[in-house]
């Protein structure tokens, strides 16, 4: 009688694992019958773990770096107990430990056994894999870096009880699964789940020219609410271009090292904002759901939505949860001249208004981005032009950069690298 997976039943559901470990038990003695069917499966499914060795930048060996991927992605009670740093006992610890024993003897396996017995080359061409040099930066990459040091940590245990001390420190230091691996999501709202993001800006605070007192106001907040202190949710507010959606990027790539996820949801899913929140309340990460450039129109109720779910019903606000949002609009809300007019007919002009404007109330903190004057817009723009390494003179710089807010809707950081992009494109032709 072998010994099936328990609390890591979720791995019989992976094909790659299933197909190898299966293999592996049969090892010696594949029946000859089916064995060309059972080459071609056993072809496809290297053929898969060298392809995500790829994605990752994976190097070593490609078995050992798949089951790394597959503690990693799987999200068990076992691993999100580790997450939060629950101490495992009884029952479940045992029996994780008795699965650890069997994983651990798929992971010495040598599967250039497997190779022989079916007479094909496949593992074996693969072995001691090196992935491509790639340009550092690729967050796919820089997750692939805690798996590869995950894999190597495996490879050198020797006991079940040693791999269950490096799992169980990883599970606590990084997490498990999607969270894990990605930092930016958006809300799929056909599905009901939350996606990866995997290609993002890659922008720092320090790209940012100017808004210094801006900057600090908002990375002290996003401090406050990593360290677990109180912390408030933020609006952003001003004219267009001035960096606001820029600076909430970048605070994703600053702090994501210290567990920092950031989840996109639009206007029009507000809507979801409950069920988002139940997949990622318990999680121990700190969340900040982006809405970017949020404003409301007079007909449109979503905003009565996003007040009830800021301020709070029977269910208390997740600690781990903040709402940073961008707007052109000081109160979110549009108003027209016949609004005035209106209020002559309104025998509670005041409550009226207050309703309007409530959902501003509802932000701790609301940080103004000024359009600049043009001598910093000018700054700016010098200050782009080394970065992009455009070699121009100052009267060229300066007199292109006025032309080109005439024609662009103002000074403003947008138009400033709009500019410099176009003269770095003009200059390099």
């Amino acid at each position: 009688m072998r010994n099936v997976l328990m609390p890591l039943r979720d791995f019989e559901k992976d094909e790659v694992f299933a197909c190898i470990a299966g293999l592996i038990r049969s090892a010696g003695q594949i029946a000859e019958d089916g064995r060309e069917e059972t080459a071609e499966w056993y072809c496809d499914c290297v053929a898969k773990m060298a392809a995500s060795a790829e994605t990752y930048g994976l190097s070593g060996n490609i078995w050992v770096s798949w089951l790394a991927l597959l503690f990693t992605r799987c999200e068990m009670p076992f691993s999100l107990a580790q997450e939060r740093r629950t101490k495992l006992d009884g029952t479940l610890k045992k029996l994780v430990i008795e699965d650890l024993a069997v994983v651990l003897e798929y992971l010495k396996f040598d599967l250039n056994l497997i190779d022989s017995e079916l007479e094909v080359s496949a593992f074996g061409r693969f072995s001691g894999y090196s992935p491509l040099s790639v340009e550092e930066g690729a967050f796919s990459r820089s997750a692939g870096s805690i798996v590869q040091q995950l894999a190597e940590d495996m490879a050198k245990s020797s006991a079940p009880e040693e791999l269950y001390d490096v799992l169980t420190g990883f599970y606590e230091k990084f997490g498990v699964g999607q969270f894990a691996l990605n930092k930016a999501f958006r809300w799929d709202a056909l599905d009901c789940e939350i996606v990866p993001v995997t290609h993002t800006e890659d922008i720092l605070l320090a790209d940012l020219v100017g808004y210094e007192e801006q900057k600090k106001v908002l990375v002290d907040n996003t401090l406050a609410f990593l360290e677990g202190f109180p912390a408030n949710n933020v609006l952003l507010y001003g004219e267009s271009g001035t960096g606001k959606s820029s600076s909430i990027k970048a605070l994703l790539n600053e702090f994501a090292p210290r567990g920092l996820r950031m989840v996109e949801v639009y206007k029009h899913q507000i809507g979801d904002l409950e069920a988002i929140v139940d997949l990622i309340k318990d999680r121990n990460y700190k969340f900040i759901l982006f809405m970017d450039d949020l404003s409301f129109e007079q007909f449109e109720v979503e905003y009565k939505f996003l007040k009830a779910f800021i301020e709070g019903g029977l269910e208390k606000r997740p600690d781990n949860i903040l709402i940073y949002a961008t707007s052109n609009r000081r109160h979110l809300m549009k108003e027209t001249w016949a609004d005035k007019e209106d209020r002559y007919e309104d025998m509670h002009e005041s409550e009226t208004l207050q309703e309007r404007m409530s959902l501003v109330d509802r932000f701790g903190l609301l940080i103004r981005y000024f359009s600049p004057e043009q001598e910093e817009y000018l700054h700016i723009v010098h200050m782009l032009a080394k970065e992009y390494g455009v070699e121009a003179s100052d009267e060229e710089l300066e007199q292109g950069a006025i032309r080109w807010e005439l024609k662009h809707g103002g000074f403003s950081g947008r138009a400033a690298r709009q500019f410099i992009e176009y003269l770095a494109g003009r200059k390099q032709l």
